[in-house]
């Protein structure tokens, strides 16, 4: 029997970009960590592309996003032809609504291919002295109270290495293992009369300028989006009571389906990089954890493509666990802390799914009407995605037992609040639970200027200090109470006001809210203190007005959530 490696390590299963992210956040937080994927090569596919303005400020919290605009592009227009013939334009438009940046909103969807973005990770975890581990997945995963036994097998080596890890995050895919192992099922359903078939090639004869579209509505939908790479699409065949999966074996038999059924012989389809097949699944487990093993992305819930949001919802569960993770393992948080972690992401998941498998429905709606009119009606219908929560923007966790505000919860209950999960409060003022607004035009005493978003950081807590002049010492007891507090090794404090630079108080930076937009974007009074802590995952933690509040929150923290 081999014998068993003994490690102060956290385990991440798999390396796309639900692990990647959980990996990222943790190498940042300073904790130990490998990261192993079974696959041998990594792969060359597009497959989730389009990264939402929530994913995109968590890549930027995480130092990663402008990398991802440098190598993605913005969602073209969808563009779609008329059947038969498919040469001519019968609609022109956008996939989502035009979003108005705003300074509290600044991000917007950038579209950029899954192994590019899984390389960017790659390439910073790097950096941390970490690789991804190729050829190696888990054979079995065993706990006991103080750690998860874990027996690896490694391509080509025919003894398992046995390895003791304090976590274990797994993100191993729909299929994945870890999930079978901590006996999590998988409810749902399969669309077994569907499928799809993908491919990314390049491409002669057709303008990269627009997301082109050929349908035949109930039977099938072929779309064309070009990548940022001149000449290169990804290319999918989507069935509608019709299974493509053959068409995955043979490019050869892909093209001839593209010619067949879009009758444009003038585009040349070559240099197949990839090609693959999805059966349509809208599952999530009935649990995110146990023990010391837990479930991200696609291991645990999967959706439709529609509304692009599995790849978006895995790096929120990942961003919302791995800070939990680092705080427990250095023991400044109760353990109690990990369960938040399926308390705040099941209400999320549950929401995601129905909004996605609504939206496939609407893809695979049969109509007795087939006519070119009726078709058009449907086809642009479905793919103008107008639902502003696909942006993951108003996700929030008011009703989370680790979130205090000391304005209360405005007389709803959990079950209420758990019902705006996913498509929030828009309009509203920001509450505990919600996601934390940017604000720039923060001008220090030098007169150098920045912006919360780019102070935000995944190992740190961030206290927002709202103080007028006439509050006095009062800032000078919140920032010391934050400086005492168990979490006190990962705040930084900030003291804001709207009139000018704030006195300088020892332990935190002072900042004068030139434009207001941090008093706007928060809702505060200029005239009144207001203590906002803004979580490393970027939500806000706890809004409160004095240091008894603040104390509330960091006990939640530090001794477990009040129940």
């Amino acid at each position: 029997m081999a014998n068993t490696t003994q490690t102060s390590s956290v385990l991440i299963i798999g390396a796309g970009p639900s692990g990647l992210a959980a990996a990222l956040t943790l190498a940042q937080n300073g904790i130990p960590i490998r990261i192993i994927d079974k696959a041998t090569e990594f792969h060359k596919s597009s497959r989730g592309g389009g990264l939402h303005p929530r994913t995109m400020e968590f890549y930027r919290f995480l130092g990663v996003a402008q990398d991802a605009k440098s190598l993605g592009r913005p969602l073209p227009p969808v563009q779609m032809y008329k059947l038969p013939g498919g040469t001519e334009v019968v609609a022109n438009w956008k996939l989502f609504e035009d979003m108005h940046l705003t300074p509290d909103r600044p991000e917007e969807t950038t579209t950029v291919s899954q192994y590019i973005n899984e390389g960017i990770f790659r390439d910073h975890l790097s950096k941390y002295g970490v690789h991804v581990e190729l050829g190696t997945e888990p054979a079995s995963i065993e706990q006991d109270a103080s750690g998860v036994t874990v027996s690896l097998k490694h391509a080509g080596v025919d003894e398992a290495e046995t390895a003791r890890f304090v976590y274990v995050i797994g993100a191993d895919g729909a299929r994945g293992f870890t999930r079978k192992a901590i006996g999590a099922k998988f409810e749902g359903e399969t669309k077994e009369a569907d499928g799809q078939t993908w491919a990314d090639i390049e491409v002669e004869g057709i303008s990269s300028d627009f997301w082109h579209v050929w349908t035949e509505t109930g039977k099938f939908s072929i779309l064309m989006r070009p990548k940022k790479e001149p000449g290169k699409f990804h290319v999918g065949i989507v069935g509608q009571d019709f299974d493509p999966a053959d068409l995955a074996t043979d490019p050869t038999k892909f093209c001839e389906f593209f010619y067949a059924n879009t009758g444009r012989k003038d585009i040349l389809l070559k240099n197949f990089t990839s090609l693959t097949y999805w059966k349509p699944k809208m599952r999530m487990v009935n649990k995110l954890y146990d023990g010391r093993v837990f479930l991200c992305g696609d291991i645990a819930h999967v959706h439709s493509p529609t509304g692009g949001q599995g790849l978006n919802t895995g790096v929120g569960d990942s961003f919302n666990l791995a800070w939990k993770v680092a705080l427990v393992y250095k023991g400044l948080a109760s353990p109690e802390l990990l369960a938040t972690y399926q308390t705040e992401r099941m209400p999320v998941i549950a929401h995601v799914l129905a909004v996605t498998s609504n939206l496939y429905t609407g893809l695979v709606h049969r109509q007795q009407d087939d006519s070119p009119a009726r078709s058009t009606k449907e086809a642009t219908s479905f793919f103008k995605w107008r639902n502003n929560a696909l942006r993951q923007l108003e996700v929030n966790y008011r009703w989370s037992p680790v979130v205090f505000d000391a304005r209360g919860i405005l007389g709803m209950d959990e079950q209420t609040l758990q019902a705006h999960a996913y498509e929030g409060y828009p309009g509203e003022s920001v509450r505990a639970g919600d996601r934390a607004p940017d604000a720039p035009g923060l001008a220090d005493a030098t007169g150098s200027e920045t912006s919360l978003f780019d102070i935000f950081k995944p190992y740190k807590h961030t206290l927002l200090i709202f103080a007028p002049e006439q509050v006095g010492s009062r800032t000078e007891e919140v920032v010391a109470a934050a400086r005492n507090s168990p979490l006190g090794s990962v705040i930084q404090t900030l003291v804001l006001d709207r009139h000018g630079v704030p006195a300088a108080v020892e332990g935190a930076s002072a900042y004068h809210d030139k434009e207001g937009h941090a008093h706007k974007a928060y809702g505060v009074d200029e005239e009144t203190l207001s203590v906002v802590v803004v979580r490393p995952d970027g939500y806000i933690g706890a809004f409160v007005n004095d240091v008894d509040g603040l104390q509330a929150y960091f006990t939640r923290i530090a001794r477990g959530p009040v129940v």
